[in-house]
């Protein structure tokens, strides 16, 4: 149900720690050689061991847009699959719906439908860190609920993993997905037939085995969209009602904040087309991942986002995919200001370094050094929860 990098080097290291990485609505990058969590995993174990806090690191292989029941079963027989030590802790850091799965299986009392002692591992857990997590609900799920918004969500599934496969991609791909996210609900039949051309145009570029498997993934996106209508505004509230913090565990929360499109920033970009049509498809994005409802976080957690952001968010804020308002539980452990897949290492960098790829292109100018500082706050984070056990 994991998989587990690094094992021959990892040989003679301590076990007494197993961190847990837990995918979110775009988990479906979790396929072969899509790195979902590469640059997350590779910096988080060179901060921990700087740390002296070695660790084994899982990547949870889960299921992009079941029930946040199922997703939660596969968390939990990830954990039983690794065989932790009795006396190991246990860290559990989500990305998006992923800190949702989290916060389930931490939840006392919790009917998961399984054979697992549920109890049993969750009480080994220290931390639960959820990264630009939807808590309070994501707007946006309500659009992808409909018949044009499931093609336009297999067609965004395949982008994601083309781009993170090869990096650019062709001007007209990134204007026909600008295009039928600002105009889909004007032009839904028209749109929908785009999306599947897309799609097929996509698909075509990988080779026969890599394609199979990319098919077999988004027949399950199709089959099981149950996660959708869990993640609205009205769903997460009742979610919220139904769930409890388990005593003993530190929650924290990194919330992102993305820099809003406007005329000026189309002005910055200047005449670089694929960039404006990657920044037009943004645009569009943000505009649903915004609306009334999500509420506001604690007194508390208003007083954080003020020192981290400088002033407290805006109900219009985003990361382009979850409202920045709808992010906090526990602890604010950063802000930062990043889309949604700039906080797990898909942001674009011209350092020479490292290569990372992006495609939410928000020009909200996230950097590897923002990137680094960020995660090594949440490693003190976990040497703290920790200490604090």
């Amino acid at each position: 149900m994991a998989h587990t990098r690094g094992r021959a080097r990892r040989r003679g290291r301590s076990t007494q720690r197993h961190i847990f990485l837990i995918p979110g609505f775009f988990g479906f990058a979790n396929v072969g050689d899509f790195t979902y969590w590469g640059h997350v995993y590779r910096k988080l174990e060179e901060l921990l061991d700087e740390r002296g806090m070695p660790a084994r690191i899982h990547s949870v292989k889960s299921l992009p847009t079941a029930s946040l029941r199922r997703r939660t079963r596969v968390l939990l027989a990830t954990i039983a699959a690794a065989r932790p030590a009795p006396d190991a802790a246990i860290h559990l850091i989500g990305h998006s719906t992923g800190g949702l799965d989290a916060r389930l299986l931490l939840t006392p009392g919790v009917d998961l439908d399984t054979r697992i002692d549920v109890d049993a591992y969750a009480a080994r857990v220290r931390s639960a860190v959820s990264i630009a997590s939807p808590h309070r609900g994501a707007p946006i799920a309500t659009f992808f609920t409909g018949l044009l918004g499931r093609q336009l969500l297999r067609t965004l599934s395949l982008l994601t993993m083309a781009t993170l496969r090869s990096g650019r991609l062709p001007l007209a791909v990134w204007a026909e997905m600008a295009g039928m996210f600002n105009l889909g609900t004007a032009l839904g039949r028209f749109t929908g037939t785009l999306a599947n051309q897309i799609y097929r145009q996509l698909l075509a570029d990988f080779d026969a085995t890599r394609r199979a498997q990319v098919e077999e993934l988004l027949a399950e996106v199709e089959r099981d969209q149950a996660l959708l209508t869990q993640l609205t505004v009205e769903s997460m509230d009742l979610f919220n009602a139904a769930t409890g913090d388990r005593p003993g565990v530190r929650y924290g929360a990194v919330v992102t904040r993305a820099r809003q499109p406007s005329a000026a920033t189309a002005l910055e970009i200047g005449i670089d087309p694929v960039d404006q049509a990657q920044h037009g498809l943004y645009y569009g994005l943000s505009g649903l991942a915004v609306g009334a409802g999500t509420g506001r976080p604690g007194r508390a957690q208003q007083r954080a986002l003020r020192r981290a952001f400088g002033e407290l968010p805006e109900e219009s804020d985003s990361d382009g995919i979850v409202p920045t308002l709808s992010q906090p539980w526990g602890e604010l452990i950063a802000g930062a200001t990043a889309d949604h897949l700039d906080i797990i290492g898909h942001f674009r960098d011209d350092s020479g370094g490292e290569q990372h790829y992006d495609w939410l292109y928000t020009r909200s100018n996230f950097s590897a050094a923002a990137f680094a500082a960020v995660w090594g706050q949440v490693a003190d984070f976990l040497a703290a929860a920790e200490a604090a056990g």
